[in-house]
């Protein structure tokens, strides 16, 4: 790989043999180093591939204004929002999570505090990815001896909801889908006069289910009415409560989303509304 220009000490911008631009960054990596030289892949610890020239430009912006401690602290949360909560997301997390936590550090520093209008359905719909934002801020006091407030913490949240979606087709904005499912969560809860266990894996997997049910009304990509009615109608029987919450989930969503949710939806919808209340509804 050669040498384009360094952008501080720890990062270099180079070209590889196939010609794709790319950021290397490494202790020391960019100290002395100038156009042209070849640069030892020993000293690289990681690489950011940018989609394109404007990415490439503003990934050389940032990684020159953000002080290399944040890089630091940003690859402490990925790796434990990857341990801890089997988090799926790519590397490229790191650029606009370390932009955030530097701006929300010297934001507070200013006495510039935010308030998330989100924040409870955040920490409800998305439990795995508040934890992981709680533990930065928890990074950010020790670090930087400043104390963040819950709001924070759902801000970046959102920056794991955002990678994850990368991973799926685009389609429901993360507030859209946070408010969607916030309202089923609700409407489901009053149903069984219950509230959800947030540590329970039923519920983990009803959430995932839920972001995927969303994505896929938002894109007009439902799953058709193939299934057999036979199943349905068995469940539906078999579980009288179950299916009037469900019927007013699909109502709900119909009458203020616009969207009418399949019969095969609404099975699967079936399906983990059983699942995730079963418990709950032996209780009562």
């Amino acid at each position: 790989m050669k040498v384009i220009k360094a952008l501080n000490n720890n990062m270099v911008l180079v070209q590889g043999t196939d010609g794709v631009e790319k950021i290397c960054q490494g202790k020391g990596i960019g100290f002395g180093v100038k156009s042209g030289d070849v640069l030892e892949n020993e000293k690289v610890e990681r690489t950011f591939i940018p989609a394109n020239s404007v990415e490439s430009s503003k990934f050389q912006q940032l990684f020159s204004e953000i002080p290399d401690d944040y890089f630091k602290l940003g690859e402490k949360i990925i790796d434990y929002a990857r341990e801890n909560f089997a988090i799926k997301v790519s590397q490229g997390i790191i650029l606009p999570l370390c932009d955030h936590m530097a701006g929300s550090v010297e934001r507070y520093k200013k006495g510039v505090v935010l308030s998330n209008p989100m924040l409870w359905d955040v920490k409800r719909v998305y439990p795995r990815e508040f934890k992981t934002g709680m533990y930065a801020l928890m990074l950010l006091k020790e670090y930087f001896g400043v104390e963040q407030r819950e709001d924070e913490a759902a801000f970046i949240a959102y920056h794991f909801v955002n990678a994850e979606l990368d991973n799926m087709t685009p389609g429901a904005s993360p507030e859209t889908l946070t408010r969607m499912i916030g309202e089923i969560i609700d409407i489901l809860q009053k149903s069984f006069q219950i509230t959800l266990d947030e540590n329970d894996w039923n519920y983990q997997r009803f959430l995932t289910h839920l972001k995927f049910f969303v994505n896929r009304l938002q894109l007009d990509q439902s799953y058709g009415d193939n299934e057999d009615d036979e199943l349905f109608t068995e469940l539906r029987d078999k579980y009288p409560h179950v299916y009037q919450c469900e019927e007013r989930i699909a109502d709900h969503i119909l009458i203020k989303y616009h969207h009418e949710v399949s019969r095969e939806e609404r099975l699967y919808l079936l399906i983990h509304i059983e699942r995730v209340t079963r418990k709950l509804r032996k209780k009562g």
